[in-house]
């Protein structure tokens, strides 16, 4: 019998880290905790995180897709916050008044706010956080309702609240809205997401103040997503053996632009696409003699080219 993947095996099997960064986030575990005296130790994707070879999106969806994620409700038992009978009954007023389990503990006092900050920064490298004197930049809402518009906004409860750079801040109002997040980065991978958690009815009034004057709430009429997004994607290459992510992230570009443009989804293509990258890379760099690629997509009628050129 074959024992399951740790975390630390399931990142590097989806490409996002490589085995060098689990023995690095396994030393800082073992010395904090003995540093620390402490009876429980970090877990080992918050310590990446901390070190920032995975995000937090990154670890929940791997967590996720292998049934390996730590679920609030068992948090709260088997940190001995609540009872299994306590969190069950809440689990279903939330359920019955359809609002968060997150905001239903705390409105109810089962959870302190601090109890709840400390929980969900260990179990999700998210923190939360009070928006109620929060402010939206003006010139930035439009590029903020482009990305989420009010009525997927509403339907899952998540808010973007800051554009700063390339990066987007977003509200989250439980953990399963980071699934959501990470699907719609792959539709802006022109921007980085980041994420925190607030209350519901901080949630709320938000989406009052930023959708103030998009009028009535009706469902998106479907629309061909803009290819542009995906056609203007662009990621440098140094070191092909060791940026396992980038050419993951490629990857998924490219094969959702092919799904896009009318292709068939194919499974089981990434070692092939891996390895043309890196034969395009050796034989660009030894050409141009540079040692940095850029790498991009193109649509060529019914087809996707990488394209690839070397970088001064």
């Amino acid at each position: 019998m074959v024992e399951p993947l740790k975390t630390g095996e399931l990142l590097v099997k989806e490409g996002l880290i490589r085995p060098d960064d689990i023995h690095l986030a396994l030393s800082i575990q073992e010395k904090r905790q003995a540093s620390l005296s402490l009876n429980k130790s970090r877990l080992i994707g918050m310590i990446l995180c901390d070190l920032n070879l995975i995000t937090p999106m990154d670890n929940y969806w791997v967590l996720h897709k292998y049934n390996k994620l730590k679920s609030i409700q068992e948090a709260l038992v088997s940190e001995k916050m609540l009872s299994r009978e306590v969190v069950s009954n809440a689990k279903m007023d939330s359920q019955q008044q359809d609002i968060p389990f997150i905001s239903l503990l705390l409105t109810t006092g089962l959870v302190s706010t601090t109890g709840m900050q400390s929980l969900l920064f260990d179990l999700f490298h998210i923190p939360f956080r009070s928006i109620s004197d929060f402010t939206f930049n003006k010139k930035d809402s439009k590029e903020l309702v482009r990305v989420l518009d009010k009525f997927k906004s509403r339907e899952n409860r998540i808010i973007p609240l800051v554009l700063k750079g390339n990066t987007i801040l977003f509200g989250l109002t439980e953990p399963e809205n980071i699934l959501f997040i990470r699907k719609l980065n792959d539709l802006f991978p022109q921007y980085r997401f980041k994420a925190l958690f607030i209350p519901f009815s901080e949630f709320s009034k938000g989406v009052k103040i930023l959708y103030e004057s998009s009028g009535k709430i009706v469902p998106p009429k479907d629309k061909s997503l803009d290819l542009s997004l995906l056609l203007g994607f662009k990621v440098s290459i140094k070191n092909p053996e060791k940026e396992n992510k980038s050419i993951q992230t490629l990857y998924e570009r490219y094969e959702l632009l092919r799904q896009l443009i009318g292709n068939k989804k194919r499974d089981g293509q990434h070692n092939k696409f891996n390895a043309f990258i890196n034969q395009t890379y050796k034989k660009i760099t030894r050409e141009y003699k540079t040692r940095e690629i850029e790498f991009s997509l193109k649509k060529e009628n019914q087809d996707v080219k990488v394209i690839a050129f070397p970088k001064k």
